[in-house]
């Protein structure tokens, strides 16, 4: 199939995902309600529930999608593993840890400024990057990939552990909060979250575009990188840092949403070949597949919803089962 239709399949995916996914809810909107709210002719209420929660909700689950699905593809690449992700490899969880730890400090239920989520959550990103490095660094090879794995594996779970026990000194509303956030919920969002996390993509993904041809090279032995003249160590550094640079405020908006960074990368190398096509196809289907999962959330029980990081796990786990089963 022509790369045309491909992205024209897509296209008509996410269209149909995102129109779903305005329309339904609690107060849903039939398809000629939708439109008529779309030309402003829709009641007061039609148009606080789609201006002010739904689009800003979908923009949102399609940026930290897109973002979780970039940095999967880029850990993929730089650790030439098809198990490699933020979440496996610790960066979420340790983002999470961090605004757990500025949350338990600030002693308040108002939670953190919107703005600075990234931030703090960048911090922890950082923090857990640094360690992984010093682990699986040897000073003759340099950057080990699959000693990066299993590092990360290790570090993910011992950071999932001591947040398991933090939630036990948190008040209440702390808890009921964070418990919501390590869920994978974007059902609070507003147009301040979207805010929060537009930047980071716009400023890494032009300059992941810009340096495509590397990540092609990479995936090559590293005595042939090495060869063609490509500083191995120097860009495997600088991906991972783009790598925490999408994931960490993907998760501070949005809470742990697991498994896209994983899930993603795997079908988009079915479909395209070249990283410059395979970065905005991991941004399309990587958002689309948030958005559809939290639309499903939305309508898998009755009055209750499900966050969306709860239901690309179910799609997710299965398949991590299948590539531990297939790599051994």
């Amino acid at each position: 199939m022509k790369l045309r239709w491909k992205f024209i399949i897509i296209a008509i995916i996410l269209l149909l995902g995102f129109i779903y996914s305005v329309s339904t809810g609690q107060s849903s909107l039939s398809l000629q309600e939708l439109w008529q709210t779309v030309l402003g002719n829709g009641t007061p209420r039609q148009e606080l529930v789609l201006f002010q929660f739904r689009i800003p909700r979908m923009i949102l689950g399609f940026l930290v999608g897109g973002a979780l699905a970039i940095a999967g593809m880029l850990l993929q690449a730089i650790s030439r593993n098809a198990l490699a992700d933020p979440g496996i490899l610790g960066i979420n969880a340790g983002a999470g840890l961090s605004m757990m730890l500025f949350l338990l400090l600030q002693n308040s239920s108002t939670g953190l400024h919107t703005y600075v989520q990234p931030l703090y959550a960048l911090l922890g990103g950082f923090i857990v990057v640094a360690l992984l490095f010093m682990l699986s660094y040897d000073r003759n090879q340099g950057i080990i990939p699959i000693r990066l794995i299993y590092t990360g594996i290790a570090v993910a779970a011992a950071i999932s552990a001591f947040m398991i026990v933090l939630t036990f000194v948190l008040d209440p509303s702390q808890y009921q909060m964070i418990k919501v956030w390590l869920a994978g919920n974007i059902g609070n969002s507003n147009w301040s979250h979207v805010y929060a996390m537009l930047p980071w993509l716009l400023l890494i993904v032009p300059l992941l575009i810009r340096n495509h041809l590397i990540l092609d090279v990479l995936r090559l032995n590293d005595p042939v990188v090495i060869s063609l003249g490509v500083s191995l160590n120097k860009y495997r550094v600088w991906f991972l840092v783009c790598s925490v640079l999408l994931a960490a405020p993907a998760v501070a908006v949005s809470g742990s949403i697991g498994f896209v960074g994983l899930v993603v990368p795997h079908l988009v190398r079915r479909l395209f070949r070249g990283h410059k096509i395979m970065i905005l196809a991991c941004l399309l289907i990587g958002g689309g597949l948030v958005v559809i999962a939290d639309a499903l959330g939305k309508m898998v029980v009755a009055n209750t919803e499900i966050p969306a990081g709860v239901i690309v796990a179910l799609i997710g786990a299965p398949y991590f089962l299948y590539l531990l089963i297939k790599s051994e």
